[in-house]
């Protein structure tokens, strides 16, 4: 259906204007403009009729060997080819560093991994990570290969598992740095195991309570008064994308992981106002050595470190509400409408792959995929089963 703009032009817009000076309406608006990423100062000009004649170039020319170009849609497509070689920011990394250069962006479980990748990637591009981890001598070994690449990184070792460790980590932050710019909650823990394996290891579930949600809670509510007083932050919660699939074995994981997206969902609305946002990425089935003790992985289709690092990257440059994959957002439209079919669906998956040996206490015990195992596995691809 089309408008005739003739129709809309003699509705008055002076209360529409008023409206949209609101505060409430107002900070609306800003935020739907920088998800969009354009500026607030185009607005004023979005009804210009701009009108372009060759009166000027034809009588400039006139006399000399050169002509008036012909009609733009002739040479468009010539046009458009060279921004997209030459001048898309985009392609070149332009707009990567243009939004990430001198930012400090703290991130935990910076010693290997997706964390590694992303500070990596973080220091190329201008920022500044602030690498947290348990071991020192990792961490360094990170911080040396930034440094070497001509970036710049600081070392902070703490236990996110330890709320006091986490305290620690704050003060010494904020009095090392005038400001933190971002935060990205990577730590992590994963534990693939029946409830049936379940039953006297409690302790699994409080163990990735601990680092999952509590841990990452804790150190969101230690750097929020900065970042509500600074007028700006941006936290970007790695999550996975069982909270969207619900596989078997991964009752303690995904519970921990889901805890941290509701937690996420209620704060961003009340923060949103101090200018501080949240991109959750329900990220897919990454080659890290959390997956290493369930062997069958190994012939599983799975994300590499950097592939999860550009996914960081490009949640710090662009603050999405949130990242994941087709078949993580098919899953939970799935289950929100027929969660019957989705249980025997995965129950199936359940009988077709059974506790590891690691899961079942055992060692030194040679495990591989079936045909079944990897054919589901890639028809699936992302899902930790």
């Amino acid at each position: 259906m089309s408008v005739d703009k003739r129709l809309t032009d003699l509705v008055p817009r002076w209360p529409l204007s008023l409206a949209m000076r609101m505060p409430p309406l107002s900070q609306v608006r800003r935020v739907a403009l920088r998800e969009l990423g354009i500026p607030e100062e185009v607005l004023a000009h979005v009804e210009l009729v701009p009108e372009f004649d060759t009166g000027e170039t034809q009588r400039a020319l006139k006399g000399s060997a050169l002509e008036a170009p012909p009609p733009l849609h002739e040479y468009a497509s010539r046009l458009w080819d060279y921004w997209e070689r030459e001048m898309d920011d985009l392609s070149q990394g332009h707009a990567v560093k243009r939004e990430l250069g001198g930012k400090h962006v703290l991130i935990t479980g910076a010693s290997s991994g997706i964390g590694k990748a992303a500070a990596v990637k973080l220091a190329a591009a201008g920022g500044i990570p602030l690498l947290v981890a348990r071991n020192v001598d990792k961490l360094e070994e990170v911080r040396a290969e930034i440094v070497a690449a001509g970036g710049t990184a600081y070392v902070y070792a703490a236990d996110i598992s330890d709320t006091d460790s986490v305290d620690r980590l704050v003060e010494r932050v904020l009095a090392d740095h005038r400001n933190v710019d971002m935060l990205v909650n990577n730590a992590g823990r994963s534990i693939r195991r029946s409830i049936a394996l379940s039953y006297e290891r409690f302790h699994d579930f409080e163990r990735t309570m601990q680092v999952n949600y509590f841990g990452a809670v804790k150190l969101i509510i230690g750097l929020m008064p900065h970042m509500r007083e600074r007028g700006s932050g941006h936290i970007v919660n790695i999550s996975s994308i069982g909270v969207q699939a619900n596989p078997p074995r991964f009752s303690a994981y995904v519970a921990s992981k889901a805890a941290l997206d509701a937690f996420t969902r209620v704060v961003a609305s009340e923060v949103l106002g101090d200018g501080i946002t949240f991109t959750t990425i329900h990220m897919p089935l990454v080659r890290t050595p959390m997956i290493a003790p369930t062997k069958m992985y190994d012939a599983f289709p799975a994300i590499t470190p950097e592939e999860a690092g550009d996914m960081i990257i490009e949640a710090l440059r662009s603050r999405p509400k949130h990242m994941g994959t087709r078949l993580g957002t098919f899953s939970e439209v799935s289950y929100a409408l027929a969660p019957r079919a989705v249980d025997r669906l995965l129950h199936l998956a359940y009988r077709v792959f059974p506790d590891s040996a690691a899961a079942k206490g055992q060692k030194d015990i040679e495990e591989r995929a079936s045909f079944e195992q990897i054919a589901m596995a890639t028809l699936t691809r992302g899902v930790h089963w």
